[in-house]
This record gives structure tokens, sequence and C-alpha cells, in this order.
């Protein structure tokens, strides 16, 4: 019995027949894979929907997620160009990295730096399994990370390090659309650094390192 629970929301029409079988099929690899590395012994629901004002996507990859909840996750999906099945796999293997450590773990990401670890922890597990399942397509969003250079690391790191502790910063320009002092995606590719660094110091997979408490990162 399937734990992901896919909705298609299509009163508009957005999606066609083959699309909505390279989603489907792409959110049961998500799963598959997930499952072998961890215990999905929850249900959790997975609605996509069309872009709008309030559900916004990554222009280059046309598709965005955000986890809601432990249990909801919402996939964002241009249909106006070819859905890949991928590309959901790669989004909903990301966001099911947010939906297990709200599950399993009671350590919620209430400051920056913290977000920036949880950001970082699921950027490194959708790159994982793209690796490991030997898929050939990666989003825009993840090679942009990757490739990021030591010293914009290092400018990013020395420009938030101060408000680590800080639960009220600005979300958008951090994670995003980054500012004058930002790139685009900020925290997240100062996150994925972070994480890389610490699986390279531990020794530990990102299996591991998914469901550990904050303190431990």
């Amino acid at each position: 019995m399937p734990r992901l629970r896919l909705s298609v929301a299509n009163a508009g029409g957005h999606f066609s027949t083959d699309d909505v079988t390279a989603i489907r099929s792409g959110v049961r690899a998500a799963e598959r894979f997930i499952s072998k590395h961890f215990e999905l012994d929850y249900d959790v629901d997975v609605v996509v929907t069309a872009p709008s004002y309030l559900m916004p996507i990554i222009p280059e990859d046309g598709i965005g997620g955000r986890t809601y909840n432990s249990r909801l996750i919402v996939l964002v999906i241009d249909a106006t160009k070819p859905v890949s099945s991928d590309f959901v796999f790669e989004t909903v293997c990301h966001e099911l990295s947010h939906s297990l450590r709200w599950e399993k773990v009671p350590d919620f990401a209430d400051t920056l730096h913290k977000t920036i670890l949880f950001e970082g922890l699921a950027t490194v597990l959708e790159e994982t399994a793209i690796v490991q399942s030997e898929r050939r397509a990666t989003q825009f969003f993840l090679k942009e990370v990757q490739q990021t250079d030591a010293a914009t690391i290092k400018r990013i790191h020395s420009e938030l390090k101060e408000s680590f502790d800080d639960t009220n910063y600005d979300y958008g320009a951090v994670f995003f659309d980054g500012n004058d002092s930002l790139p685009r995606w900020a925290g997240y590719k100062l996150g994925y650094s972070l994480i890389k660094q610490q699986l390279a110091r531990s020794g530990r997979t990102i299996y591991e390192l998914t469901l550990e408490p904050y303190d431990n990162l």
C-alpha cells in the first residue's frame, strides 16, 4: 500500500493524461527510493497543482515543492512544458527529507542556522537520490547549488553568521531571491556546503544525518 497519497488538482485541465502518468511515476519512484533507506511508516498527502501567484515555481525547472507539515507535500508544476518524472522524483526526495525530520525528530528549525541545516540535509539527500538511482536529469536549482565556489560560500557565511540564532529574518532573501549582499538560494548553498563538510568529517551517510538532532550537526 503506497504511503504517498497522490492527488492531482486538475479542475482547470492543466495536466494531460501523459502529465499525470509522469507525475505518478516520479512520486512512486521517490517513495521506493526513500523507503529503502528510512522507515516510511506513515502516510503523506502529495498534492500537485499548477502555478499561481501564491504558488510559484523555479522558472528554469518548471517545478517547485513545499512541505507544510510532515504529512502534506505540495508540488507546483508548470505543465505548459513537458513534465519530467525525473524532476518530480528529485523534488519529492527533497521534500521527504523535511517530512521525515518533522515526523521523527522532535527538534524544530526555529533559527536561521537550523533552517540552513534543514535545507542542506534535504538538498544533499536530493543529490544522493539522483546519483544512486542513476538518473541523468538534474534540476537547474541543484546544479547551481553544486557549482557554488568556496569564495561564495565564505562570503555567504560571513554575511549570515551573526544572524544564525535569529528567529526573525528575511526568509525570501536568504533562501530564494537573494539581495545586494546574498546570491540567489544563499541559504541552500551554505546548508549544502555545511552538510557535505559534515559528511566528509564524520564518514557517515546522509541517511544517518537526516534524522540527527541539530545539536549533533
